[in-house]
């Protein structure tokens, strides 16, 4: 049946409701409560069967999406205004069948707003779309119906360097590597305001929170991003990627080893005597200490500094003298804080007599 037939129906069915009520107002009067009774009850339940009566109704704080984010940023723009506050008090009116009124939700007419629309930068105006359902209505209205954002350039900057920060010293009894990082180089992208400020990214371990046990440590640290000055730039529309992977940690490593510190005074025997005349007015090492990390069971083995000569033969010296002599690792994994000793030996002439 269509519109007209099924209005028209109801029409009829109206008219004859109205001459019944009639006679029973004239000549039933105990019945006259009960008939208006049941008339307003079949009234009601064939308007609310018929969908082309509706009933306004208001949804307040839509949750409103945003879509073409990406679209947008492919194009060259990115929006820098805080959507999340522009679109927190965005209302609809919709226009509801009767029969569904009830259940209708805001959720129903997909409220958004396109980015894709964008073309341009600095202020833009965007329209906040809808759509309209079949089962809960059209919308009649929506409050604000556009809103104004402010549009930049989306840039990306390339090869920007990742360091490592080391916060806190080290305990005592322990060598730690410098940390190394993975990866090394990492792009920025968002707005060319911020990022054309970007000079380095970095990356902080704090050694409390190091497990200081032998072997290789990795963990996950998060990025952050600096100006020229030193200065961190944070900021939620900045992006970091790697190999077009977004990501904001990176990951860092470092060797733990225990160590021990030997004394080059201790380790060096100085020997013989100078020329005729001549004698050893003083004798400087440096470094004063050499630290040498390994595994424990090499260091358990370590009696004494391993040289390629303990010793310095000052024999016949008339003048100050420096001595090399090289450290030599105990196994291939150790690690020396000098593998040089400098011996330097000064000789003075004797006073005469």
């Amino acid at each position: 049946m269509n519109e007209t037939g099924k209005g028209s129906g109801i029409q009829s069915y109206l008219n004859f409701m109205l001459k019944g009520l009639r006679h029973l107002l004239l000549h039933n009067g105990w019945l006259k409560g009960i008939a208006v009774v049941i008339s307003i009850v079949l009234w009601a339940g064939l308007i609310s069967q018929d969908e082309s009566v509706t009933r306004d109704k208001t949804f307040q704080n839509v949750n409103v999406s945003v879509t073409g984010s990406e679209i947008m940023k492919s194009n060259g723009y990115i929006v820098v205004s805080k959507l999340d506050e522009m679109l927190n008090d965005v209302s609809i009116v919709s226009a509801v069948p009767q029969k569904q009124y009830d259940n209708a939700e805001a959720s129903a007419y997909n409220v958004r707003l396109d980015l894709s629309r964008v073309q341009g930068t600095g202020e833009q105006e965007v329209k906040i779309l809808y759509t309209n359902s079949n089962l809960y209505g059209k919308v009649v209205s929506v409050n604000p119906s556009t809103v104004k954002l402010e549009v930049e350039d989306y840039i990306i900057r390339q090869r920007i360097p990742v360091s490592v920060e080391v916060n806190g010293d080290i305990p005592e009894g322990w060598y730690m590597s410098k940390p190394s990082v993975d990866p090394v180089l990492i792009a920025v992208s968002g707005p060319k305001s911020l990022v054309e400020t970007i000079s380095k990214a970095g990356a902080v371990i704090d050694t409390k929170d190091i497990a200081w046990k032998e072997g290789t440590m990795g963990t996950s640290v998060k990025i952050h991003l600096y100006n020229r000055t030193g200065t961190e730039v944070t900021s939620s529309l900045l992006s970091t990627t790697t190999s077009s992977l977004t990501i904001d940690s990176v990951v860092v490593e470092v060797n733990l080893l225990p160590c021990r510190s030997f004394s080059a005074e201790d380790a060096v025997l100085i020997t013989g005597t100078a020329a005729e005349g001549y004698q050893v007015k003083n004798v400087r090492f440096s470094p004063e200490q050499i630290t040498v990390a390994a595994k424990q069971d090499i260091l358990d083995q370590l009696s004494e500094l391993p040289l390629d000569r303990s010793t310095v033969n000052v024999t016949g010296l008339t003048e100050t003298t420096v001595f090399q002599l090289k450290v030599q690792k105990p196994s291939e994994e150790a690690t020396l804080s000098n593998d040089t000793i400098t011996v330097t030996v000064e000789i003075e002439a004797e006073e005469q007599l």
